[in-house]
């Protein structure tokens, strides 16, 4: 139980993007909300159909192979695209793990800036201009 007068902490607030990071696309084009990930999986499954029957029509090929090969195909660019949109994340830190370790990190500093003295922060701020230049 809190006294009254004493601060309760609350928990920390999530982070508002800012407007450069909003997204640019529109819904349909954006596989971060519902309507582009709908959008992306209906166009995964009838892109697949639309090379058959135009491979099947045009080349004569029988439809079993050409269905092989497409199942294939499609497998493989899928999953070289998956590995390589995992590999860019990976490579720029733009992981949830990463994210939140950086946030925690700022509230952390944050936290101890406000603990300071006025003159420490002075202190400080001078400390680091002189390093800059």
């Amino acid at each position: 139980m809190s006294e009254e007068g004493s601060p309760i902490s609350s928990p920390p607030q999530p982070v508002k993007p800012s407007e450069t990071e909003e997204r640019k696309l529109p819904m349909l084009l954006d596989i971060g909300t519902k309507g582009g990930a709908s959008f992306l999986s209906l166009v995964l499954f009838i892109v697949p159909l639309i090379a058959y029957n135009v491979i099947v029509s045009t080349t004569g090929m029988d439809g079993e192979d050409v269905g092989r090969w497409i199942g294939v195909g499609f497998t493989v660019l899928t999953l070289i695209g998956w590995s390589s949109t995992y590999i860019l994340r990976v490579a720029t830190k733009d992981m949830t793990y990463a994210k939140q370790l950086k946030e925690y990190e700022n509230a952390v500093i944050a936290k101890r800036l406000e603990e300071l003295e006025d003159d420490e922060v002075l202190a400080l701020v001078e400390e680091m201009e002189r390093d800059t230049f």
